[in-house]
């Protein structure tokens, strides 16, 4: 799924000069995260009790891990014993923010934290979604073959009773997602497949190479070759006993809703689409108005919006004016020292910049892989998703699908980037969500895929 880009974020605070004081009261809730990967974050919050400190980190399933906190200069020191990692972070002069980044293992990953004030939304951990038993389907560990040294580990969901059946493969968003696309301790995947298969399809997801029980390097990929991935996992599917090779769809989620078409395209062995939250204009263009709505939306001035939009388009400027990967980490790096970053950190940030995945993420066009579907599709889209701004991205997907007679496009009002039913829509909304997703979205999926299984 899209989450927000790490390089926004991370230059956001970078460029963040507080003066400490030592008056200030550290004591509170505070929620972020760190970002892990390009348009990657993990969610964390900070429980800042003196000596009684900790920490939850929901998508891991880790709560009230112990945290040593200390005072060094301008900056608060956060160890984490468990997990051997040091966040290093600096107040904000106003005392409502951290920003920093976290050491471990090697690495120096960007981190920022708000604190948590009188009526913000609270994580909330009650996901009342969640598939129940009695099942009644089968659920099998499988292995999917993809490229040299890349086998795909997943989860295949079939009804019980005699086939063949339809069947979907899931195609997850931006980041290092699961089979179940976690993300703020919710499992929209998972909740997907247990709605479909309780409807009678077979369904297909998978752990991302390099992420979690699958193999290969998630850090050096690209879309291509996610896409390449999802084309193994329809392959495979194909080939399972009690499966209408004929009747195979793809539904994917944010980027997922990119490379689904992608690998349909001229492509007769899928049969539907379904493309949530999808994206309808170039990559730098998601990044940009998704900064602004989500900045704009959180509360920040808009002069200080307007000045972060401006430092924000010079970089990714250099991005796509570099020719190679050794130039991004120089321009980048020189542009964000000269703002008064430090040289490791803008070291830090550079390197990420300068990563495939990002580069390509940046010049990537939806709009040509739509315009070649002549396959059934559902396109649905929430009216308050900050992150894939339907008022942007729709109308250039409707005019990439119009002359496919088997379009369907859907908005859907008060519904956030991971169609929950949202008040503001942006990303520190969704923990505090019970919804994973909406139940009319739900509907609208099972009715739209059972309808067109048994054309």
């Amino acid at each position: 799924m899209t989450r927000p880009p790490f390089l926004i974020a991370a230059i956001l605070a970078s460029l963040a000069v507080p003066v400490f004081s030592q008056e200030l009261l550290l004591d509170g809730d505070w929620d972020g995260g760190v970002r892990v990967a390009a348009g990657s974050e993990l969610p964390l919050t900070l429980h800042l009790r003196g000596g009684a400190s900790t920490m939850d980190s929901p998508d891991q399933g880790a709560a009230n891990v112990q945290l040593i906190v200390t005072r060094q200069g301008d900056d608060i020191i956060v160890e984490v014993p468990s997990a051997k990692g040091v966040f290093t972070l600096r107040p904000a002069a106003d005392g409502l923010s951290l920003a920093g980044s976290l050491a471990q293992r090697g690495a120096h990953l960007p981190a920022h934290f708000a604190r948590r004030v009188a009526g913000a939304p609270v994580p909330n951990r009650d996901r009342p979604q969640m598939p129940k038993p009695p099942f009644p389907y089968g659920a099998k560990e499988v292995q999917v073959p993809s490229d040299p040294g890349v086998i795909l580990s997943g989860t295949l969901i079939r009804p019980a009773g005699a086939g063949p059946r339809p069947a979907v493969v899931l195609i997850a968003g931006s980041g290092p997602q699961n089979r179940d696309e976690t993300v703020s301790g919710h499992k929209p995947f998972l909740i997907i497949a247990d709605r479909l298969a309780r409807a009678g399809i077979v369904v297909l997801r998978y752990d991302k190479r390099g992420v979690g029980e699958s193999s290969g390097d998630y850090r050096g990929a690209t879309a291509a070759d996610f896409a390449t991935d999802g084309r193994a996992a329809l392959a495979w599917l194909r080939r399972q006993p009690g499966i209408d090779p004929n009747r195979i769809g793809l539904i994917g989620h944010s980027e997922g809703a990119e490379i689904a078409p992608e690998i349909a395209r001229g492509n007769p062995d899928v049969a539907f689409l379904v493309l949530l939250a999808p994206p309808g204009v170039r990559g730098d263009q998601v990044l940009l108005t998704q900064k602004r709505a989500i900045e704009l939306a959180s509360g920040m001035p808009a002069d200080i919006v307007d000045q972060s939009m401006a430092n924000e388009t010079d970089l990714i400027a250099a991005v796509k004016a570099s020719p190679d990967a050794d130039t991004v980490r120089a321009k980048v790096s020189t542009l964000l020292v000269a703002r008064g970053v430090s040289a490791e950190r803008a070291t830090a940030i550079a390197a990420d910049a300068a990563s495939p995945a990002f580069r390509e993420l940046l010049d990537r066009d939806p709009v040509p892989a739509l315009k070649m579907l002549d396959q059934p599709v559902l396109v649905i889209a929430g009216a308050r998703d900050l992150q894939v701004l339907p008022d942007v991205n729709l109308p250039p997907i409707r005019a990439a699908l119009a002359g496919n007679r088997h379009a369907r496009i859907v908005l859907m009002p008060g519904l956030n980037h991971l169609l929950q039913p949202a008040t503001t829509g942006t990303p520190q909304e969704y923990v505090a969500i019970p919804t994973t997703i909406d139940p009319a979205v739900l509907d609208l999926i099972e009715h739209w895929v059972t309808a067109e299984t048994k054309r």
